[in-house]
């Protein structure tokens, strides 16, 4: 595989269905040499916990004037194209796109290559393999940690050297990307207690509803009012 889009993201936490982008990095390659980026944080529209905050660096500040991921996923699709994805520990990464994808109604099917299993496979005798172990044993060098883009080039970086490196030549020019398949699970629909809690807050702070109300789901819903109590307060 020479023409790819290597990817990451960060997130306020671990499940697609409850947790929120917090910025995506990319890069375009093409006969494996890098020929476009993106880089775009997102607001995710709820609060980012402090244990995440200290992990990747991203305050809340900083994502308050970023567009939402509403916004971000449709230019982030025309930038992928129908090129295949790269990623460390990809399915991660394609379980939050597909999913935001998903509820906005946009096609992301992918084929993809991990460069985890990749790692596992070819490079024998490491005590760990997460990202920061295995860039530092192949000494590629990355400038911040956890930061989208930057895991996104160092990714493109070690799977080069699992190609040129650690594996036979054979092996590379069978390499073939395959289908990542994700299905997130049914969402309970919003309670009654919280359309009227939200509906309440919205009234109390002149907020205009920008969004399908009857469609939320009860994740959603407290995603929604979690903003809205970090925005305004909890009225009275």
């Amino acid at each position: 595989m020479k023409d790819y889009i290597v990817l990451d993201i960060e997130t306020t936490g671990i499940h697609p269905d409850f947790a929120r982008i917090t910025e995506i990095g990319a890069a375009k390659v093409i006969d494996d040499q890098i020929v476009a980026v993106f880089n775009m944080l997102v607001n995710p529209e709820v609060v980012i916990p402090e244990n995440i905050i200290h992990l990747t660096g991203i305050t809340n500040e900083m994502v308050s004037d970023a567009p939402v991921i509403n916004q971000v996923m449709p230019i982030f699709l025309l930038f992928c194209e129908d090129l295949p994805i790269l990623g460390h520990n990809i399915p991660f990464d394609f379980s939050f796109l597909k999913t935001n994808a998903m509820r906005m109604n946009l096609h992301f099917e992918k084929k993809a290559l991990d460069t985890l299993v990749l790692s596992r496979q070819y490079i024998s005798h490491q005590e760990s393999y997460s990202l920061s172990h295995l860039l530092n044993a192949c000494s590629i060098t990355r400038k911040n940690a956890h930061r989208a883009l930057d895991d996104a080039l160092a990714t493109h970086e070690l799977f080069q050297m699992i190609k040129h490196k650690y594996m036979d030549i054979h092996k590379v020019i069978e390499l073939k990307p395959y289908p990542m398949m994700w299905k997130p699970k049914k969402q309970s629909p919003m309670t009654d207690k919280q359309r009227k809690y939200l509906l309440s807050l919205m009234h109390q702070h002149k907020v205009a509803l920008d969004f399908d109300l009857a469609a939320l789901t009860k994740s959603e819903a407290s995603q929604k009012i979690d903003w809205l109590i970090r925005q305004y307060g909890r009225g009275f």
